[in-house]
């Protein structure tokens, strides 16, 4: 039978909520390196444009790169353009 669970294993049909957090947190996988950005969009466009810098000046050009587009990204919900 397909559907046959030998093993009468029902944790295997059961959903898993919350439970790949906690394992990632057992096993100490690191924290994402930058905490969520709040406010306003007009705060996130200058908080976003303010990584950039602090990633350009440490040398990281792609983490640069990635806050720019992210400051751009809320710079357009700002200012409610959805032009590319």
């Amino acid at each position: 039978m397909p559907f046959d669970n030998p093993a009468g294993d029902r944790s295997r049909r059961q959903p898993r909520f919350g439970k790949a957090v906690q394992r990632h947190a057992a096993q100490g996988t690191p924290a994402p390196s930058q905490p969520k950005v709040n406010g306003s969009a007009q705060q996130k466009h200058a908080q976003w444009l303010a990584r950039a810098s602090d990633a350009e000046r440490s040398g990281d050009a792609v983490e640069a790169e990635t806050c720019r587009q992210h400051a751009e990204h809320w710079f357009r919900v700002a200012h409610d353009r959805n032009d590319l």
